[in-house]
Order: structure tokens, then sequence, then C-alpha cells
């Protein structure tokens, strides 16, 4: 499949031209010389600055915005965003010397330049930390569970990130909420048709013909089970099987839960209704309470046609936080 784009070196460069013209978006501006976006969020004593690859709009720079993110640093499509973009994004929103907390997908690249970052802002004196989210069970066993990939569940841990850092909590307490959060966050995603490349229009990676891979990563990383494209009703069924297995093999209390049904870019509105229908019946059936119940895209894979499943155990610090107001492209709250 062909995009409508100009040409691939500027087309991030010209995406965030686009989403910082959107009305939504008044208040996120451009980081000068970056891929970068930021929002002035007051009051905070810690910045949150997330970032990875493009391709997977609105996250990461369509998260940016009260409640949420204060900036976020884009790499190319697929690709991790370089330190010095994350450095000068980072002293952007930290004008007055507040800490920065990163926050990002648990991904070699991304790793790697965050950290290098980090060790960049230490030398200038400016105080930060990182937070690599791993919501995806189907990329490492739950003893292993710091070795998992971060997909869409990152919404989930920023969200109620984003809140602790508006009641005033400090770097600590911050950094205590993003890893309860982030502990608590379990995702798992299919895939029944591959993302088409910008360069060539060609599938980036193999699906059979009316096959499905559960637990395929967001760049085609190798899932857990490849079997038929049956019912929707069947497929989630196996993905809820496999996510609440996760909770109980690592002794997690599950009683009460919000919900993410995200769309990974091809899958159209009326296929996550149905899905989300499905979601809602099975979670019921185990007598969990549903608290947040919503379905959507909040991170893709460019056109990808599959969708993921995310589930947030809730107490009340975190349901406290997750329910407060937030308004970003990506993600509100009202």
């Amino acid at each position: 499949m062909n995009y409508f784009i100009n040409d691939n070196e500027n087309l991030v460069n010209e995406a965030l031209e686009g989403l910082c013209s959107l009305y939504p978006n008044q208040n996120v501006k451009r980081v000068e010389g970056t891929l970068s976006v930021y929002c002035s969020n007051e009051n905070r004593k810690v910045k949150i600055v997330i970032g990875g690859g493009s391709g997977h709009e609105p996250l990461f720079t369509g998260m940016v915005g009260k409640g949420m993110a204060d900036a976020a640093v884009a790499g190319h499509v697929f690709a991790a965003p370089s330190p010095m973009a994350i450095v000068k994004t980072a002293q952007t929103v930290a004008g007055d010397g507040e800490p920065i907390l990163f926050l990002y997908g648990n991904y070699s690249g991304d790793v790697l330049n965050f950290e290098m970052a980090e060790e960049d802002l230490e030398d200038d004196g400016v105080k930060s930390g990182s937070i690599k989210v791993h919501d995806d069970i189907a990329s490492a066993n739950p003893a292993e569970m710091e070795q998992r990939r971060g997909i869409a569940g990152g919404t989930f841990v920023l969200k109620c990130v984003g809140a602790a850092a508006d009641k005033g909590f400090n770097f600590d307490e911050v950094v205590r909420v993003a890893n309860k959060a982030n502990e608590l966050t379990r995702s798992i995603g299919v895939a029944g048709g591959a993302a088409d490349s910008i360069v060539d229009g060609k599938p980036m990676f193999d699906i059979p013909a009316n096959q499905i891979e559960i637990g395929m990563g967001v760049h085609g990383e190798k899932g857990v089970f490849v079997g038929d494209f049956t019912s929707a009703d069947e497929i989630v069924q196996q993905m809820l099987d496999r996510l609440l297995s996760d909770f109980e093999e690592t002794a997690t209390k599950l009683d009460e839960v919000a919900v993410l049904v995200n769309g990974l870019g091809r899958t159209t509105r009326l296929e996550l209704l149905v899905i989300t229908r499905k979601v809602r019946r099975i979670l019921e059936e185990h007598r969990l309470r549903i608290s947040y119940l919503d379905a959507g895209e909040f991170e893709t894979s460019l056109n990808m046609h599959g969708f993921s499943i995310t589930l947030l155990s809730l107490d009340d610090e975190l349901k406290s936080l997750l329910m407060a107001p937030a308004d970003s492209m990506g993600f509100s709250l009202k």
C-alpha cells in the first residue's frame, strides 16, 4: 500500500507541524532543532518526558498535554530518538531545574539512547530517571517481566504518572507510582496483517493469508501462537485467557480493572466495538469490576491489521490517578 506522504526524510517533521496545527493542540509547541513537542504543565515538581519511534501515532507525540506528558521526543519511523534530541527536550521543559522522569518502551535502541541522555543531563546537573514500560506479556515469561517489551499499556502508565505529577508529588513519589502502574499493567496483541513499509509500500513482515499471530510485537517481533483467522470472540478468548493467567501466575491481585482495546492502524472502529463487547463479557464472567473501558487507537503500527488488549489492576490510588482529568490528542479524560 502506498502512503499519502511527500518524502521519507521529512515525514516526521511535517507530521509534527501538522500535529501542532490541530485545534486541541494549541498549547503544544515544537522544540527547536528536534523532532520533539512540549506543553507547559505548570506547578509540577517533576517533568515527564516520553519518546520512541514514529509510526505509532498517537503515541508518543500525541500524548503531550494537560495531565499527560510534558514533552515527547520522536525518532524516525520505528527508530529511537537521538540522545541529543532527548537532552535538548529535557532541558526545554526543566527550565526551573525540575527533575525529569523519562518514560518509554523497553526496546534496546530506546534504552541505549535515553540512558546516554541521562548521563549527559547528570553532567549538566539535571536529575533524571527512567521507567521502561514492559506490559507485553508475550515477549517474556513472568519470571523475566523486566525483559518484556512496552506496547499500548504505556498509555495507562503515563496517565497515572501525569496525574501524580499534577498532584505535586516529588520525584521519588512519582517514580514509585510509575513503577507500581508498570508492574500492574499487562497487555497482549494479535496481528492478522502486516504493516506496510513507508519506503516501498510492501509488507514489512510475513503473516500468511487467513492466519493470525497472537503476541506479535508492534514492529513484527515474533509472537507466541500462530493459528487460523477465526471469529473475533474466539481470538479475544484466547488473548484474555493468556492475560488473566499471567496475573494469576504472578500472584497479582485482580479485582478491579481498567481496560484498553487498542487498534494497531488498519483495524476498523466496527471491529474494535465487536472486540470490546467480548472483552467486557469475559471479564464480567470472571467477576471483575470494570472501572474504565475504552477502545480506539492509542499505539498503532503504521497500518498493521490487529489489536491489543490491556488490563491495569486498580487499587484506590491508581484508580484515583487514572480517572483524574487529562487533555491530549491521544488520550483525554474530562
